[in-house]
C-alpha cells in the first residue's frame, strides 16, 4: 500500500459525532477499504492506508452539511516520494498544497531495543533543507528535532515532546557539547512543522504503539507482549518489528539504515537529548 493519508476534523463535539455517523455510513456504502479510527471528544482522526486515491466524497458530502467543522487531509506516498495536505470547509477546498521530495530527502532510521524489548532510542530524519530534520523516540519521551552542521561542529535543536516550539540547543564542536534551555522558545511553522509531523506520524505508525491508546486498538500487541514476556511501557516497538526486523546486537537488539557518513546523528542524539532527558 503506497499511500498514507490521515483526515482530521474539528469543530463542536456534537457536531463532530454526527458527522462521524454520516461519514462513516457513506464509507461503508462505498467500499473504501480498511481504515483506522483516532477520535478524541474534540476531534475526529481517520487514518487510510491504500492502493488508489483518497477517499475525498464521504468527506466533502459530510463537509456540506456540517460547514462549521474544518476537514483537514494529510497525505504520503513514499514510492513517489510525494506528499500534500488540503483543508475543506463547507464541502469547498479552502486549501491545498502538493510537494515532490528530492531522492536525497530518503528517511533515515537507527532503532535499538533492550534484549527484554523494551525501546532503547528510535531515530527517523532526512536531509531538509540543508539541515537534518527528524523525529527521536525512548521509552517515556519524544521530540522533533533539526540538526544543523556536520559530525565536528553543529548545532542541536529538539521540541518538548511533540509541541511546535523548539525547546532545546546544544552547540556541539569537537566532542564537547554545550547544553541550553531556551528561555524563549522558538516556534516551529509553516513548512518544517509539516515536514517533521510527517515524519513522526509515517515512522509511529510503521513501528510504534502507545501504551495510552485504546485497548480495542493495541489488543493484539498487549497480547503478544505478554506471550513474549515483553514489559509494557508508555512507548513499545511494534511485536512484529522486534521478532522479524530488529537483529541481535551488543546484547540488545537493533536495526540500521544510516549511512555510514551519517551514523553519529543518532549516537549525537543518544549521547545528548536522551542522556539530558533522563
Amino acid at each position: 500500500m503506497s499511500l498514507i493519508a490521515t483526515i482530521t476534523v474539528s469543530g463542536d463535539p456534537e457536531s463532530l459525532r454526527e458527522y462521524r455517523a454520516q461519514v462513516n455510513r457513506l464509507l461503508d456504502e462505498e467500499g473504501d477499504g480498511s481504515y483506522r479510527e483516532l477520535h478524541t471528544p474534540e476531534r475526529l482522526e481517520y487514518e487510510f492506508k491504500l492502493h488508489g486515491g483518497i477517499p475525498f466524497p464521504p468527506f466533502v458530502s459530510a463537509s456540506q452539511v456540517f460547514p462549521d467543522l474544518t476537514v483537514e487531509v494529510e497525505w504520503s506516498e513514499a514510492a513517489l516520494a510525494r506528499s500534500g495536505r488540503a483543508i475543506i470547509r463547507g464541502g469547498v477546498l479552502a486549501e491545498q498544497a502538493a510537494q515532490s521530495h528530492a531522492p536525497g530527502g530518503a528517511v533515515s532510521s537507527d532503532v535499538r531495543a533492550g534484549a527484554d524489548g523494551g525501546l532503547n532510542l528510535a531515530v527517523s530524519c532526512t536531509r531538509w533543507r540543508e539541515s537534518w530534520h527528524g523525529y527521536v523516540i525512548a521509552a517515556d519521551q519524544h521530540a522533533f528535532f533539526r540538526l544543523a552542521g556536520s559530525e565536528g561542529s553543529c548545532e542541536l535543536w529538539a521540541s518538548d515532546g511533540i509541541e511546535p516550539e523548539w525547546a532545546e540547543r546544544w552547540s556541539v564542536t569537537s566532542g564537547d557539547a554545550d547544553y541550553v534551555e531556551l528561555a524563549h522558545r522558538e516556534p516551529i511553522v509553516g513548512d518544517e512543522l509539516r515536514e517533521l509531523d510527517r515524519l513522526a506520524r509515517e515512522f509511529s505508525r510503521e513501528w510504534i504503539w502507545f501504551e495510552e491508546s485504546p485497548p480495542e486498538e493495541t489488543a493484539v500487541e498487549r497480547a503478544r507482549f505478554a506471550a513474549y514476556g515483553y514489559p509494557v511501557r508508555a512507548a513499545n516497538l511494534r511485536s512484529e518489528k522486534l521478532r522479524k526486523v530488529l537483529r541481535p546486537e551488543n546484547g540488545g537488539l537493533a536495526f540500521v539504515l544510516f549511512g555510514d557518513d551519517a551514523r553519529w546523528i543518532p549516537e549525537l542524539l543518544r549521547r545528548c537529548w536522551l542522556r539530558g532527558a533522563t
